[in-house]
């Protein structure tokens, strides 16, 4: 089952009310290859349900690195996948972005955050960088 799953229309006044979903989960390796071969089961696990009218669309953006780290996705080594998928209601789509990274990655960056983490939304300009 995957992992740190976020419903950012729950978490947002804003999306709430849009008509698509957006959300966000981490997976293994192996969980990612059980997602590819059943995306529907997968999602519904998560508790994402979607007509069986909706067509769900998958884009890998490092699919060689993913597959070369995990041994064509079968080692659950530590790699993290991590997947926003977005749509449905008014779409009839759900597209799902796979993106994987070594554990060594995370707050290993700084980002340039639009808004404070208490902020619904921006209002004037932008935030500058940490």
């Amino acid at each position: 089952m995957p992992s740190k799953i976020v419903d950012f229309s729950a978490r947002s006044e804003i999306l709430r009310d849009e008509p698509f979903h957006l959300h966000f989960w981490e997976s293994s390796p192996r969980e990612i290859l059980r997602f590819l071969r059943d995306p529907r089961a997968e999602l519904e696990k998560m508790g994402v349900v979607l007509p069986e009218d909706c067509r769900i669309e998958t884009t890998i953006e490092n699919h060689d690195w993913l597959s070369q780290q995990t041994g064509g996705l079968s080692a659950n080594n530590g790699t993290i996948v991590c997947n926003i998928g977005g749509g449905n209601v008014a779409k009839n789509y759900y597209r799902v972005e796979i993106y994987a990274h070594s554990e060594d990655s995370i707050g290993r960056f700084d980002k340039a955050l639009l808004h404070g983490p208490n902020e619904q939304q921006l209002i004037g300009r932008p935030r500058r960088a940490r």
